[in-house]
């Protein structure tokens, strides 16, 4: 390194590794990838858990005076764990890192986990729903920002579009277990993939963003030549010019660095206003809601069919849709994908709704038994319009609405993330 600047001669470059694109090169990248989406796939369990999970606890006989309101607390404290881990880890990825981060939301999984498989009284699962949930909250900010800094640009969408795919996967895999076991072998099933998860993430590299605007250059160097397959003592001549791209990125950063009073700033807060927007409709179109009681809402339909079966054909629509989403999104509008998914989940739901208003009308009744397929309908639309529309397209739909410099650890510092 050479005024703050990475340098190469021309036999360095003759004698180092291929080109960075080759599919060799990538491989630790896939790896380190592999890691985290783990760590997507339990999030999927967690989000997907109370879903089985409940009906099994009222039938188990486990809980026998489990009243309808502490069901609800089991469902919605995930949520309110999430909040709270989002808020800390925008702290976290800085001050730690994002490898240690990564490392430290394994342990509120755990823990969590853990603690529900072994609950025998109504708190534990409250405990346990939270920290679990905490974890969710985190690693929602920490593992896009990792996979972000950590792999090239022209694989970063793939790599962020599996991470999305495998969270759909985690809640399939939940639906599939909770229909064939208790809710303490579904429980502790559950906790051995945040295991996994911690453990392999103490192996992974720090990111060399992170590395680089602490002031270690050596270290960010190690950790690159790592992630490109490159030899750290003789780095081909990719991996110095990316080390120098990403030093000036954050010089760039430092120059423009966010101020409170920026936000009211028109170029700025029109953008930041578009995003909480989506963020808002995104938490409040009633996802989180279908999605932790699906069986519940299949049982009180009474369709004629195996609420449990039923919860499994939507998982696996969340899956197709997701992947499609995934693999197209580039290819349409946003606009118009956005506008089609709100659309198309609203018209669900009130389908949804008015079914179930005239499933308890006994004016109703006679229209029924030719309507019955409403609910599955409903609920499997509903999930395909959020998972391939608002639920994959937010984060990206930001990311190109807001200016650059206000992207990252500034802004997640002033304004708490969605959860």
């Amino acid at each position: 390194m050479k005024n703050g600047k990475y340098t190469v001669n021309s036999e360095d470059v003759e004698g180092s590794l291929a080109c960075c694109g080759s599919t060799n090169n990538r491989m630790p990248q896939y790896l380190a990838a592999a890691t985290v989406t783990i760590g997507g796939f339990s999030l999927g369990n967690v989000l997907g858990w109370s879903s089985p999970a409940i009906p099994n606890l009222t039938n188990s006989g486990d809980f026998p005076d489990i009243q309808n309101y502490q069901k609800a607390w089991i469902g919605s404290l995930v949520t309110i764990g999430a909040l709270v881990g989002a808020c800390c880890s925008g702290f976290l990825i800085e001050k730690i890192g994002r490898k240690k981060s990564l490392i430290v939301v394994g342990i509120p999984y755990i823990t969590g986990w853990l603690t529900i498989a072994l609950a025998s009284q109504i708190y534990m699962l409250y405990i346990g729903r939270f920290l679990t949930g905490f974890s969710v909250g985190a690693l929602s900010l920490v593992a896009p920002v990792y996979l972000c800094e950590i792999s090239q640009s022209d694989i970063r969408g793939f790599l962020g579009a599996i991470f999305q795919v495998t969270v759909t996967v985690g809640i399939l895999f939940t639906f599939v277990i909770g229909s064939m076991t208790s809710w303490q072998l579904l429980s502790a099933t559950c906790g051995i993939f945040p295991l996994i998860f911690t453990i392999f993430s103490s192996l992974l590299p720090e990111s060399p963003r992170y590395l680089i605007a602490k002031g270690r250059s050596e270290a960010a160097l190690k950790a690159l030549s790592w992630l490109r397959a490159s030899d750290s003592t003789n780095p081909s001549k990719d991996v110095l010019e990316e080390l120098d791209e990403i030093q000036g990125t954050i010089q760039h950063g430092k120059e423009l660095q966010l101020k409170y009073l920026d936000l009211i700033s028109l170029p700025i807060l029109k953008p930041i206003l578009i995003t909480l927007g989506l963020m808002f409709f995104n938490q409040f179109c009633g996802s989180n809601a279908v999605g932790f009681y699906t069986v519940t809402i299949f049982e009180e339909a009474d369709l004629g069919m195996d609420a449990h079966l039923s919860s499994i054909i939507v998982g696996v629509v969340q899956v197709v849709a997701t992947a499609l989403a995934s693999a197209f999104v580039d290819k349409a509008g946003r606009r118009i994908l956005l506008l089609l998914s709100f659309t198309i989940m609203c018209i669900s739901l009130l389908a949804l709704g008015t079914f179930f208003h005239l499933k308890n009308a006994s004016y109703g009744q006679f229209l029924l038994e030719s309507t019955h397929w409403i609910p599955l309908a409903s609920v499997m639309a509903f999930n395909a319009a959020y998972c391939g529309g608002v639920g994959c397209l937010i984060w990206t739909v930001m990311s190109e609405l807001l200016p650059n410099h206000v992207i990252g650890t500034q802004l997640c510092e002033i304004l708490p993330n969605h959860t």
